[in-house]
Parts: C-alpha cells; structure tokens; sequence
C-alpha cells in the first residue's frame, strides 16, 4: 500500500495502539517483527502492537465488551524508530502488509528533494536515504 496521510479509515477491520516504551518480550517463544521479519528473541527489547477489532456477534459483546482484543504483534526497536519518526509527521503505513525501511525510503525520496529528509534515532543519514 505504501505510506499515506490519510489514516482515517470508515470501516477497518482492527484497530491498534503501539506502546512507544521498550518492554523485554517475556513471551514463550520468540516473536519476529511485524515489519522486517528479524527475529525478536525471548529476553531481547521489543516494542509491543496492541491489536483488537470490533464485535462481530452478540456473544463477542457479551464476552469482550466494546473491544475483542488480537493476538499482540511486536516491532524491533529499528523498526520501532521507524514507525515513531513516521507517526510523528503523520504518515500512516500498513502493519502487516509494509515494511516500514521501504515506507521510509519511500517518504525520503518525495520529501528529501524537497528539503525534508527524516531522520531517524538510530540510523545514519545514509542508512536513512537507502533504508535497506
């Protein structure tokens, strides 16, 4: 889909808050990014994707409420940054389907000519402008 600064969307089918504070992931197994795909290992800092979608049926209401929640997706903390930097100028990308380098790589080459380069916690500006 790549980046938009439309976020608004009528009718989604889930809903998300990402948790900008670093947690350890104290799951069971390890997880990978919901972005790049890189092994997130148990014990290893991650950022946590709080997932959850409206009631479909009568007895989701009854049981969940409002909300039924998701299973909960994780960033890597490059990723994280990536999505933060994004978040911060209002451009929204697609969790799941984008890769969050190649939405910033994408931003950087509308808005770079044009004398806006994002920068990125982490990252070099060469690391920004190739994003890979």
């Amino acid at each position: 889909m790549g980046i938009s600064c439309a976020c608004d969307i009528d009718d989604p089918d889930w809903y998300y808050e990402v948790d900008d504070r670093p947690s350890i992931l104290d799951t069971r197994r390890s997880r990978k990014c919901v972005s790049c795909r890189t092994r997130i290992a148990v014990g290893d800092t991650a950022y946590r994707i709080i997932r959850y979608r409206s009631p479909r049926y009568d007895i989701e209401e009854v049981i969940y409420g409002d909300e039924v929640p998701l299973a909960t997706w994780y960033f890597c903390p490059r990723c994280a940054a990536i999505h933060q930097a994004l978040d911060k100028v209002n451009a929204c990308v697609d969790l799941g389907h984008d890769d969050l380098r190649d939405a910033l790589q994408e931003f950087n080459e509308m808005y770079a000519p044009k004398g806006f380069l994002l920068k990125v916690p982490g990252f070099t500006a060469i690391e920004v402008m190739d994003a890979d």
